[in-house]
């Protein structure tokens, strides 16, 4: 009987350890150092038997398992086997008991530490029916888990009756109370999705250790970052976990704030406050929202300029701070980097800059499992989201997931993938007509970019299905060379591969469609702004000269207000299109059969489509 309720005790804790070896990517295919941190009172014998019975049920028995126990007198720590274990193991889980202070030795072996989350009833729920084949009602196991699992656990008897194992429990002593969820507050090592900013704020948080020790000055942390992106991809979450991570005070602040106080002075002053009370309470993490709205000096025009001027220039001062503003890490958030003063990212201000994409698919499917916490779906369940969720943002999938919580709890159940994929807009199917409109663009790009040596395809794209009202339906994927100059001639064939997609739907289907123009980002804008650059930027039209225009929205009014611009800018669109049709033109055997695969696969690798597209009308792509 003893055996029966370790087991489900066992099991119990095996949901919650599950969890964390998910936030602790155990379950890649590379060996991890993974130190799990227990929760107070944990049992950890039970804890290192739920954790053995996880690790052998997914065949990663190749890991070993050691525990590093709180010290029973201040300073006595035995790390002694814990820092053995990892010194000689590749792959080992450290169990780390609640108070334990983990010694330097272990902490730079440690590929991560992870919080353990106490169990709660839907574990209980879980671990009835996988170990005990009992079917135990979610309101029960609320009742059940206000009580500590020493007690909980002797009482729960195999045979006994939930009944009387509650009667017995309210014999112990008062239940412990439940205490009152938290908002979930990520650490940086928490989120997913952030690429290179990730890594530049873990480095951060060793630099800022140092520095609070003395080990290194202020002046080689570096303190200064542009996060940009569009919106919902998680700039304001990914500072607010920075700070936790790094222990520091956060401050967000933005320029609509400091401008909500007032006229000029007012603004200057509420600038300074913000820095000064960064750096009394530092080390802080100062957050400056939509920082694009400060302006770049050379954009301003119009009757504010010297008012615009003074910003600008009181924040280049604060960004300098004297000695160094040390203790304060300045962030900077937009969704529109190039309108950001150049000046404003020079060394010792926010000289490191990235951009934020929209999550990836398997960056989508950790969203939604973080965010769902321990209402596990299940990995297929986990895919099928990110599948649906295609071009949606970490906002909106937090907001999904949040909703869908909502609605499974009014209705006093776990929450189900179908409740998330019901509130997501939906997938429309690109087949017919609209797939062979959109196989031709993309293969035109692919065909005119392969030709003129623009660049080699890594893949050609065209999607199953496309969410509604977003306009993306396919893409080539380019590996780009980064050459030291550039001359006119790679400028033109840029610009004729840009609008190959156009040339390939003039040549098929005798015109174009709005596919390729119409938003920021597409072929059209793309193409006209990089010939604006030629013409008014680089001396590369009829006329040597420069003017400073290096942003969308000054190369839009450098068009709009001089007309010798615009005319050239037209000319140079028109001959490289002609010259992108000519030579669809002459593959068109090859997009064809391009086309054709399309209908059949979403992806080609960029060898078969340079194979294709160079082919005789006989060629046809190797079985993939």
């Amino acid at each position: 009987m003893a055996e029966r309720a370790s087991t489900l005790e066992v099991h119990t804790y095996a949901c919650a350890i599950r969890t964390a070896l998910r936030r602790g990517r155990l379950f890649l295919s590379v060996d991890r150092l993974l130190g799990l941190r227990l929760p107070a009172g944990a049992r950890i014998d039970a804890y290192k038997d739920a954790t053995e019975t996880i690790l052998n049920s997914v065949g990663l028995n190749r890991y070993a398992i050691t525990v590093l126990p709180a010290a029973s007198k201040p300073g006595q720590i035995d790390a002694s086997d814990a820092i053995y274990t990892t010194r000689h193991r590749s792959a080992v889980i450290v169990l780390i008991q609640d108070g334990a202070e983990i010694p330097i030795e272990l902490n730079v072996g440690l590929d991560e530490v992870v919080d353990v989350a106490p169990i709660n009833p839907r574990h209980l729920v879980a671990a009835a029916k996988s170990s005990a084949a009992m079917q135990m009602p979610l309101e029960m196991a609320r009742k059940l888990a206000t009580y500590p699992p020493s007690t909980l656990f002797l009482a729960l008897r195999p045979g006994r009756s939930l009944d009387i194992v509650l009667e017995k429990l309210a014999m112990t002593k008062e239940p412990v109370r439940l205490v009152k969820p938290k908002p979930w507050e990520p650490r940086i090592e928490d989120l997913e999705g952030y690429g290179d900013a990730k890594q530049w704020a873990l480095d951060l948080i060793v630099d800022l250790k140092d520095w609070r020790e003395d080990r290194i000055r202020w002046d080689d942390v570096s303190s200064g970052l542009l996060l940009s992106g569009p919106p919902g991809t998680g700039k304001t979450m990914f500072a607010a976990a920075l700070a936790r991570s790094c222990g520091a005070n956060f401050i967000a602040t933005s320029s609509a704030q400091w401008q909500s106080k007032g006229h000029l002075g007012d603004m200057l002053r509420a600038m300074r406050r913000s820095f000064n009370e960064a750096e009394l309470n530092g080390p802080t993490v100062l957050l400056i929202d939509e920082i694009d709205s400060i302006g770049d000096r050379g954009a301003f025009v119009g009757h504010n300029v010297d008012y615009n001027i003074e910003v600008v220039n009181a924040l280049l001062e604060l960004l300098d701070g004297s000695g160094g503003r040390p203790g304060v890490v300045v962030v900077g958030a937009t969704n529109f980097p190039d309108k950001v003063d150049p000046a404003l990212r020079r060394p010792g201000r926010l000289d490191r800059h990235f951009a934020l994409q929209l999550p990836d698919l398997d960056t989508r499917a950790q969203i939604v499992e973080l965010h769902l916490g321990d209402q596990a779906i299940g990995p297929d369940a986990l895919r099928t989201i990110a599948t649906a969720t295609v071009g949606r943002s970490g906002a909106d999938l937090k907001q999904y997931v949040a909703d869908a919580k909502r609605q499974a709890r009014r209705q006093k159940r776990a929450v189900q993938a179908a409740d998330i994929l019901g509130l997501v807009p939906p997938l429309k199917p690109l087949v017919g007509e609209e797939r062979r409109i959109a196989s031709v663009h993309e293969s035109g790009h692919a065909a005119v970019g392969l030709a003129l040596s623009v660049a080699e395809v890594r893949f050609l794209v065209v999607v199953r299905q496309k969410v509604t009202g977003q306009p993306t339906q396919g893409y080539v994927e380019w590996d780009v060379p980064a050459p030291t100059f550039r001359n006119r001639q790679s400028y033109l064939d840029k610009i004729a591969m840009l609008l190959g997609g156009i040339a390939a739907e003039k040549v098929f289907f005798g015109d174009h469609f709005d596919g390729a123009g119409g938003f920021v980002g597409s072929d059209l804008q793309l193409a006209t702004d990089l010939a604006t650059l030629m013409v008014a930027v680089f001396g590369m039209g009829d006329t040597i000269a420069y003017t400073h225009a290096l942003t969308p929205d000054l190369l839009q009014r450098l068009r709009e207000n001089d007309a010798d611009v615009r005319e050239q800018v037209e000319r140079l669109l028109s001959e490289q299109l002609a010259r992108a049709c000519e030579i669809v033109t002459q593959k068109r055997s090859g997009i064809e059969r391009l086309v054709a695969e399309l209908e059949d696969c979403d992806v080609i690798p960029g060898s078969d489509v340079r194979a294709v597209v160079f082919q005789d009308a006989g060629a046809r792509l190797k079985d993939n």
